[in-house]
């Protein structure tokens, strides 16, 4: 689905006009150019959100310019979008229509991928929950409501422990919708991960071609069973909530030992790279060529064999952006080069 964008008063960009289409296109240009800004801009339009920043941070500084305000123009073979910010209001105008929140019904399935995800090996526990979350998150936008909810209520229930003052019938409130939402959150992480990890070792040998196995192990922060949790909590009497979602987390099995502590440093990335196109695989099968893949400056560490080999996998050849600092790619890719861009 070829894409169409105008940004204006967008971070460095005063007024940039690109045509995308539809295969997979590389966007290349200088540090500053403003690459990762139309990747923001082309999620906002789908998504309704930045994973940046919020959205007064957008504006373009300028000395000579004080404008309160920035705008997005998309536009796709299904419809026309315009993302406007004036004087902290956001509007989101679908095809004429205009919304104070872009609506469930106009968003797109978006998988993005920045550098920072190149650490999910060596990262923090929080950093792969955030990973997975946002993934399922784009394909269901339930699980981001429960998570928003799950923080309310892990939030209240700590603030009772610690106050001390609370009686038992209040705090078993709290425990059934903490016991309810972190199920829930964790069955479905657990799910996606075990979809993910059904083709994960092909992703590995695709672009390594060595066909030792990887496997993503689950580990839940508490029993996978509603009643259990519930059965934890009332027998606990820490002043923090010792079980649930909050402590989820996942590792990767390289060969059938922990990834994190045998992996090399070329062969980290190449299990992230393995991870990302199995989930955008996985996304694909159940959403069709809907599903857009944002890739952002994850190749900044591969030798030009290894850019061809990652962009040539068969998952990135529709629907794919992605930014580099330069062209190294083939005649399966379009190149869009900001710097030279008239």
């Amino acid at each position: 689905m070829s894409i169409e964008i105008r940004l204006q008063n967008f971070r460095s960009h005063t007024d940039l006009s690109v045509q995308i289409p539809d295969t997979t296109t590389i966007i290349t240009g200088a540090n500053g150019s403003g690459k990762t800004s139309i990747i923001e801009a082309i999620y906002i339009a789908y998504t309704g959100k930045s994973w940046r920043s919020n959205f007064p941070e957008i504006i373009k500084k300028s000395d000579k310019d004080d404008s309160q305000w920035w705008r997005v123009d998309l536009q796709d073979r299904k419809n026309q979008r315009i993302i406007k910010f004036l004087n902290d209001k956001k509007q989101f105008i679908i095809d004429g229509k205009s919304y104070g929140r872009l609506p469930q019904a106009a968003r797109r399935p978006v998988i993005l991928f920045e550098p920072n995800d190149m650490q999910l090996l060596y990262g923090s526990p929080s950093r792969r929950r955030q990973f997975i979350d946002r993934f399922i998150g784009q394909l269901e936008p339930e699980h981001t409501t429960n998570l928003n909810k799950f923080e309310r209520v892990l939030k209240q229930r700590n603030n009772l422990l610690k106050i001390g003052q609370y009686s038992p019938d209040e705090m078993m409130i709290w425990n059934v919708q903490f016991a309810s939402l972190s199920y829930e959150i964790s069955r479905r992480r657990s799910q996606y991960l075990q979809n993910i990890g059904k083709t994960l070792s092909d992703k590995y040998f695709e672009i390594s071609r060595d066909d030792r196995p990887l496997k993503i192990r689950f580990i839940p922060g508490a029993p996978l069973d509603q009643d259990e949790i519930l059965k934890s909590l009332l027998g606990s009497n820490d002043l923090t909530t010792p079980i649930g979602a909050q402590k989820d987390d996942f590792k990767f099995l390289f060969n059938r030992s922990d990834a994190k502590v045998t992996a090399s440093r070329g062969e980290n990335r190449s299990i992230i790279f393995a991870l990302l196109a199995a989930t955008t695989e996985m996304a694909r099968t159940l959403y069709g060529d809907n599903v857009l893949a944002l890739l952002d400056d994850i190749d900044s560490e591969l030798d030009k064999a290894h850019r061809i080999s990652l962009y040539n996998m068969t998952v990135w050849r529709s629907n794919t952006i992605a930014t580099t600092l330069e062209f190294t790619g083939g005649d399966k890719q379009i190149n869009i080069d900001l710097d030279n861009l008239g």
